[in-house]
């Protein structure tokens, strides 16, 4: 799989586990719960847990995980807002044999409660670009 692929499979990966009651991603939430709360928007610090070993697996580096999450924008509805999270980990080998730094970088709306805003989102596009995916309707 080619890099930007497998960036992109990941980040979904990640997005998904967020919107289920696994607990594989509550580290991840409690960081993005933070960024909500903090009077700055930031939150960060080392990934741990099921989540830090599942990105560790995709890399196949031992490196510690690194997350950033900031607000990019607070929603009139209380507790939501658009958030951007970084996942980032060094020495994650390529197909030569190099150690590079990896990075991935994606935002989402999200509440408090665990739940995604629906502000910001235009979900009458949303809904037509889906009906023309012809992979969508299987």
């Amino acid at each position: 799989m080619n890099r930007p692929m497998k960036a992109l499979t990941m980040a979904l990966c990640f997005f998904a586990l967020l919107g289920s009651k696994d607990i594989l991603a509550a580290d991840l939430k409690q960081h993005l719960i933070a960024a909500i709360d903090a009077p700055n928007g930031l939150s960060d610090g080392e990934l741990s847990g099921a989540m830090a070993e599942f990105f560790k697996a995709q890399t196949r580096s031992s490196a510690p995980v690194m997350v950033q999450v900031r607000t990019v924008q607070k929603f009139a509805e209380a507790g939501c807002a658009r958030l951007q999270a970084t996942l980032m980990q060094d020495a994650v080998p390529t197909q030569d044999g190099k150690l590079i730094p990896f990075v991935i970088r994606y935002e989402l709306n999200l509440c408090r409660d665990g739940q995604p805003a629906t502000e910001g989102i235009d979900l009458d596009a949303a809904s037509r670009a889906l009906s023309r995916n012809p992979s969508m309707q299987k």
